[in-house]
C-alpha cells in the first residue's frame, strides 16, 4: 500500500523505563530463541533453508504472508491517515486482498507445478535466462536498498522522537536480531518468528485501543456516532478521476496487484513452501484476508486517536505532525511496561518484513544467480552461499538505513515508493504477459519493461494521478507495449508452453 510521507516533530521525548526495556529484551530474546530452536530442527540443505523442508503449517505460512506484506510503516501511517482525514483510502486494502484471492484461485496451481524455489525461475522457462536474471537482480536491489532500509529507518526515527531511544541503536537492534535468527534457522525461523511478531504487533494495537477507549468520556461506544457525525467514516468516492482515492483508482490498483503479488518473491515463497496445492491456495487467500482485518484495526485506531485528542486537546504537543500521532500517544499516555510491549509491536512489524526479505534475497542469489553461473555447485556450497547472502543482505540494509538516518531523510518514503512503481512495476507486467499470452517473447517483454519505466515516470512527473494507480500504469504500459513489440519483432523458435500460460495448463500432479 502506498502511504503518506512521515515527518517527525521536535518534541520533548519521554525516556523509557526499566519495565519497557525488560519487555523489549524479552521480545528480542524470544526471536533469537525461535531461531535457535529451528536450527536444531532443520536439515542441512539449501532447499530446507529456503522452503522449510515441507514442515511449515499452511496457517503459519498465511500469518507469515500477512507479516511479510505489512510493515512498521503501516503501524504508524494508517492510524495517522484516519486521524487526520477519513477512511477514504481504506478500499486499497480490500482491492489488494481481492487481487491476492485471484492469485490463490487462478495462478497458484500453475506456479506450484513448476517446482521452483525462486519465482523468477518462471521467467527463464517462459522467456529466457536474460529476462530471469534482470528480473531477479532488479527485485533484489529494490528490496534491499528500497523497502528494507526504509522499514528500519522510519520507525527508528519515530521512536527516537517520542522516547529518546537512539535512532542508530534502534536500526541496529532491528537489523542485527533479524539477521541472526534468519541466519540461524532459515525459512522455518522466519515463519515462526513472523507468527510471534504478528501476534505481538496486533496485540499491541489492541492494547493501545483499549487505553484509547478508557480515555474517552463515553468509552469506545461513544466513538462511532461522534466520528460518523464528523464524517470520519467517509469511505467511497465515486468521482470519475484518477487524482483522488476513488473507486476507479482502486479498481486499477486491484488489476495491477494481481501481478505485483506474483512477482514478489517474499510473498510467493510462502506459497511455494506449502506441502500441496490446496494448502498453497489457502496460504495466499488467508494471508490476504488477514491484511484486510488488520487494516480495519489500524484505521479504527486512527479514528480513536482523533476522538481522544478532541476530548483532551491539552495533551497534544504543539506542532506535532499527524504522522507522529500514534507513537506520541504510546509514549505519553501508556504506563511503563505497556509502552515497551507496544514498541515491541512496532519492532515486530518491521522485523516480519525484514526477515522475509533476507531469506528471499538469499533464495534469489542461490537459485537464480548461482544456479546460472555455478550450476554444478554442491549442496554444501549452496547452503554456505545462502547463509553468506543473508548476512551480507542484513549488513547492507543496516548500512543503508543508517546512512539515510544521517542524511535526515525521513521524507524519502514517498520517493522510494515511486521508485518501486517505476522500476518494479514493469516486471509485474512481464509476469502478466508470460501468464496471459502465448505470443509475448523475451525481446518484446524487455522492451515493454523499459517502456513502462518511461510511461510511469511521465505519469509521476507530469500528472496528478494518485500514487495508488502508479502500479497499474507500470503494469498496463509494459503489457501493451511488450505485446505490440512481440507482434512486430520476429518470434524466436517455438518452444512448448505447457504449464507456463493459463491457456496451456499442465496435467495435474
Amino acid at each position: 500500500m502506498l502511504l503518506p510521507t512521515l515527518h517527525f516533530a521536535a518534541i520533548t521525548p519521554r525516556t523509557l523505563s526499566w519495565p519497557d526495556y525488560l519487555a523489549l529484551t524479552l521480545y528480542f530474546a524470544l526471536n533469537l530463541g525461535i531461531g535457535w530452536w529451528c536450527t536444531r530442527r532443520k536439515r542441512a540443505s539449501s532447499g530446507d533453508f529456503f522452503l522449510g523442508g515441507g514442515r511449515i503449517a499452511w496457517w503459519a505460512a498465511a500469518i507469515s504472508f500477512f507479516a511479510t506484506a505489512t510493515s512498521s510503516i503501516s503501524f504508524m501511517a494508517l492510524p495517522a491517515k484516519t486521524y487526520s482525514t477519513d477512511w477514504g483510502v481504506f478500499l486499497s486494502a480490500p482491492a489488494q486482498a481481492l487481487a491476492g484471492c485471484i492469485v490463490g484461485l487462478v495462478f497458484v496451481n500453475l506456479l506450484r507445478r513448476l517446482g521452483v524455489v525462486s519465482i523468477f525461475a518462471y521467467l527463464e522457462r517462459r522467456f529466457d535466462k536474460r529476462v530471469q536474471l534482470v528480473g531477479a537482480g532488479l527485485g533484489m536491489m529494490l528490496k534491499i536498498f528500497g523497502r528494507m532500509s526504509v522499514v528500519m529507518l522510519l520507525p527508528s526515527l519515530a521512536l527516537s522522537t517520542v522516547t529518546g531511544l537512539n535512532v542508530y541503536v534502534s536500526i541496529a537492534l532491528i537489523g542485527v536480531v533479524t539477521t541472526l535468527y534468519s541466519l540461524e534457522g532459515g525459512f522455518e525461523a522466519v515463519i515462526w518468528t513472523d507468527v510471534l511478531q504478528a501476534f505481538v504487533m496486533l496485540g499491541g494495537v489492541v492494547v493501545a485501543l483499549s487505553f484509547l477507549g478508557a480515555g474517552l468520556p463515553g468509552g469506545l461506544g461513544s466513538l462511532i456516532p461522534a466520528a460518523t457525525e464528523a464524517g470520519k467514516f467517509n469511505l467511497i468516492n465515486w468521482a470519475p478521476n484518477f487524482s483522488q482515492p476513488t473507486v476507479i483508482v482502486f479498481v486499477a490498483q486491484f488489476l495491477a496487484t494481481v501481478f505485483i503479488q506474483i512477482g514478489d518473491q517474499p510473498l510467493m515463497q510462502r506459497m511455494l513452501s506449502a506441502s500441496n496445492e490446496a494448502e498453497a491456495r489457502r496460504t495466499v487467500i488467508l494471508g490476504n484476508l488477514i491484511g484486510v482485518g488488520s487494516s480495519i484495526l489500524f484505521f479504527f485506531v486512527g479514528t480513536a486517536l482523533w476522538a481522544f485528542y478532541r476530548a483532551h486537546p491539552d495533551r497534544l504537543a504543539a506542532g506535532l505532525p499527524n504522522d507522529s500521532i500514534f507513537p506520541f500517544f504510546i509514549a505519553n499516555e501508556l504506563p511503563p511496561g505497556v509502552v515497551g510491549v507496544i514498541i515491541a509491536g512496532l519492532f515486530a512489524a518491521a522485523m516480519g518484513a525484514l526477515s522475509s526479505i533476507l531469506n528471499s534475497t538469499a533464495a534469489v542469489v542461490v537459485s537464480d544467480f548461482q544456479g546460472t553461473f555455478q550450476p554444478h555447485a554442491t549442496e554444501a556450497q549452496r547452503l554456505r552461499l545462502a547463509k553468506l547472502s543473508t548476512l551480507i543482505c542484513g549488513a547492507l540494509g543496516i548500512g543503508m538505513a543508517s546512512w539515510l538516518a544521517a542524511q535526515n531523510a525521513a521524507s524519502l518514503w514517498d520517493e522510494f515508493m515511486k521508485l518501486i512503481a517505476l522500476l518494479g512495476g514493469g516486471f509485474a507486467g512481464v509476469f502478466a504477459l508470460g501468464l496471459l499470452t502465448r505470443r509475448a517473447h523475451a525481446v518484446g517483454v524487455m522492451i515493454g519493461a523499459l517502456a513502462s519505466i518511461a510511461a510511469t515516470w511521465s505519469v509521476q512527473k507530469f500528472t496528478t494521478v494518485s500514487p495508488f494507480a502508479h502500479g497499474f500504469v507500470a503494469v498496463a504500459s509494459c503489457m501493451v507495449i511488450g505485446y505490440l513489440a512481440s507482434l512486430l519483432l520476429p518470434a524466436p523458435a517455438k518452444k512448448s508452453l505447457v504449464g507456463l500460460t493459463l491457456w496451456d495448463p499442465a496435467a495435474p500432479k
